[in-house]
């Protein structure tokens, strides 16, 4: 067994409102909680730590309140490197009163699909490292479940890297031509694709608050048949998009016409009423931005505030679907696997709404 921790990363979690959890899969020693480090939340600690309150759910109408022993928050962590997992440090290093008080840990391997609970509900202490030996276990991934609140320092990992690795796949965006780049307020589709998590902040591609459907063309390479598209939204906490939207063109479905042509002909953005009137404004932007749906005319029905959003794509239209709608959640890690269409394909539309920030884009596939 190596005595250097396995690098990890955090895919996701469910709450980390007063820190930044990103640094407790780091390997350093978490930094002390002096008396003077204080931010507009507090005390600042170094790791997760969550809000409270996750077990007890208020029921004024009774004059009670409910438990349930069952409930806990989360963190889900991927591991670099494929491990044959021996031994997991836990520490609570500086909560002094704070501290999580008991985890359950569930090691994945993504190449055997296999799960395994190698940890069940074990305490902790304040202020402390726990070290927890267990049977040797093949690992891609790590989901830590937390009871039920409050702050861990540090999770590592150790073990012996495992003979049979994840295939290293290049980033295919990173060839592409973009165009057609509807909002670069802040950084662009090019710095999302560039982006690595290296910085302890947030970067990448954010647009403004007035966009309403954000959206650039991805001019691949080469004719690419999709197996992975990662749309990571790394410390993006309160300004993600709500989803993402991807459509591919093949060269059949291209053949004889110019980009522009095949962009006008491309999934429009439309509003639907309670009485099934749609409209698909020309500028969908503007039409938001100066509330023109309040002047629609709609049957039976004068309030025209509430209507439902959604993409607009013609029978006859030459994009293919590829991620046609994929929920999009703050500083998550999310893997897209399972396609409508895979290509090949010489361009990717990409499209989020409404607006907000993105870190990381990613596409990994088999060139043709």
């Amino acid at each position: 067994m190596t005595s250097t921790a396995v690098p990890a990363f955090v895919i996701a979690y469910s709450d980390s409102d007063f820190t930044n959890p990103h640094e407790m899969v780091l390997p350093n020693d978490p930094k002390e909680c002096g008396p003077d480090d204080f931010t507009h939340m507090g005390k600042q600690y170094w790791g997760l730590e969550t809000g409270r309150h996750v077990a007890t759910t208020v029921q004024a109408d009774q004059n009670r309140f409910e438990y349930n022993h069952l409930a806990h928050n989360w963190i889900t962590i991927g591991l670099k490197e494929r491990t044959a997992v021996e031994k997991i440090n836990v520490s609570t290093k500086w909560f002094t009163g704070n501290q999580v008080h008991a985890v359950s840990l569930f090691l994945k391997d993504e190449l055997t699909g296999l799960q395994s609970e190698v940890l069940t509900r074990v305490s902790l202490k304040p202020d402390a490292e726990h070290e927890f030996a267990i049977p040797a276990t093949l690992a891609t991934e790590c989901h830590i479940e937390i009871y039920y609140e409050g702050g861990i320092s540090r999770v590592n990992f150790f073990g012996e890297k495992a003979a049979e690795q994840m295939p290293v796949r290049p980033n295919l965006l990173e060839k592409a031509t973009i165009s057609h780049v509807s909002n670069d307020h802040y950084g662009n589709p090019g710095m999302a694709v560039k982006g690595s998590r290296v910085e302890m902040h947030m970067i990448g591609w954010e647009s403004a608050r007035t966009g309403f459907g954000e959206r650039a063309l991805f001019t691949l390479d080469r004719p690419t048949m999709v197996e992975e598209i990662v749309v990571d939204t790394y410390l993006h906490r309160l300004n993600p998009p709500l989803a993402c939207h991807i459509f591919g063109l093949t060269q059949a479905a291209s053949a004889g016409a110019d980009i522009e042509s095949l962009m006008d002909q491309a999934p429009r953005w439309k509003i639907q009423f309670a009485d099934g009137t749609s409209v698909i404004p020309a500028d969908f932007q503007q039409y938001m931005l100066e509330q023109k749906y309040l002047q629609e005319a709609v049957t039976g029905q004068t309030d025209r505030t509430r209507f439902q959003i959604m993409l607009d794509i013609r029978d006859d239209s030459p994009w293919s679907a590829v991620v046609p709608f994929g929920s999009l959640s703050a500083d998550k890690w999310h893997r897209f696997i399972d396609f409508e269409s895979n290509g090949p394909f010489t361009h990717l539309l990409y499209t989020h709404y409404p607006n907000g920030g993105i870190h990381g884009l990613k596409l990994f596939g088999t060139e043709k």
